[in-house]
């Protein structure tokens, strides 16, 4: 079993178009902080939450299908891994000027 390496992480909609001039500081930041996992950012989206930001794990990846096309689901995250990656997200959302 794979462990999960990619996060799409979803703005909060009380950022509105903020989050598209913050984006590379934002994922610069949860580079920095979590080197071994990928950060997309989605400044918009169905899962939206109004003042914070969504974290989705990634759980199976393209190219890692088996070799008749099956797919297979990732190790389960430990319990500290999203809620570590909302604190570094917490920074954008308490400053007005998106540090």
């Amino acid at each position: 079993m794979q462990d999960v390496t990619q996060f799409i992480v979803i703005a909060p909609a009380s950022m509105g178009k903020a989050v598209e001039y913050a984006e590379q500081r934002i994922t610069d930041r949860l580079a920095r902080s979590f080197p071994d996992y990928e950060f997309q950012l989605e400044p918009y989206g169905p899962f939206a939450e109004a003042v914070s930001f969504a974290v989705v794990p990634i759980m199976n990846q393209k190219g890692r299908a088996g070799p008749n096309g099956e797919m297979y689901m990732c190790r389960p995250l430990e319990p500290w891994v999203i809620p570590a990656i909302k604190d570094v997200l917490r920074e954008f959302e308490l400053s007005p000027g998106l540090n």
